[in-house]
């Protein structure tokens, strides 16, 4: 049976996304108690908490019934009371494995891949808090933009920089593309910190032009044991 897991950080979330969720409450009998089973004593009531499309889960192996749609699990007294467009604390949930399983899913990066928990949901989030999560695994400008270590992925210098400079001449003139989210995999690292998956160079071009309102979507790993947080602490630049 698969158990809850929450991601590492804290997103904020514009409210106006949040307020179109469905309450766990609102949901039928059977689930709604399928949820409130799961959820405890993970989710505060404290915090605003998000259940991520669990159709993913249910792609993947889980035989329980699930709700189509990202849940409101907790916070819907603060999310209701918000404006539309403040930008609101978010955790968020997602049906994951128990973490001894979790454990030897993440050993091994073929077999972790066919694990990964995809979600089609996307929100709006401040590159500000994106930053201030530590998520990122390096920085992307002109100078290192498209340089890959696999030389699966090489390409030339000139076609890195016609794509960097079309990317940014696309970003400045119309703003971020709500429709190309940035992806974050939650709990990638070790199993217990949420990491930037794709989007490394929007990152820099966002942060270079000032333009802090992006979109993100996720992917979640099984979520693992929590004391590997301790090989977290140093910063991930």
């Amino acid at each position: 049976m698969k158990k809850l897991a929450l991601s590492s950080e804290i997103y904020l979330i514009k409210a106006s996304e949040l307020k179109r969720l469905p309450r766990a409450a609102e949901i039928n009998g059977n689930i709604s108690g399928t949820l409130a089973a799961s959820a405890a004593p993970q989710v505060s009531s404290r915090e605003i908490t998000v259940l991520l499309n669990a159709d993913a889960a249910a792609a993947s192996g889980d035989k329980e019934v699930v709700p189509a749609a990202d849940v409101l699990l907790s916070g819907a007294e603060t999310v209701s009371a918000a404006a539309d467009r403040d930008f609101l604390p978010v955790r968020f949930a997602y049906r994951s494995y128990p973490a001894w399983q979790a454990f030897f899913i993440n050993l091994i990066k073929p077999v972790k891949r066919k694990f990964y928990s995809v979600f089609p949901s996307t929100y709006t989030t401040t590159l500000a808090s994106l930053l201030a999560n530590n998520i990122t695994r390096g920085e992307r400008n002109e100078q290192n933009a498209y340089q890959w270590t696999n030389k699966k992925w090489q390409i030339s210098r000139e076609e890195a920089h016609r794509r960097y400079s079309d990317l940014y001449n696309s970003i400045k003139a119309n703003g971020y593309d709500a429709k190309s989210p940035m992806l974050v995999m939650l709990n990638r690292k070790f199993g217990v910190k949420d990491q930037l998956l794709q989007g490394h160079h929007r990152i820099g071009i966002c942060k270079a032009l000032n333009v802090n309102e992006v979109s993100i979507s996720f992917w979640a790993v099984p979520r693992s044991f929590g004391f590997f947080k301790l090989f977290t602490k140093r910063k991930i630049s």
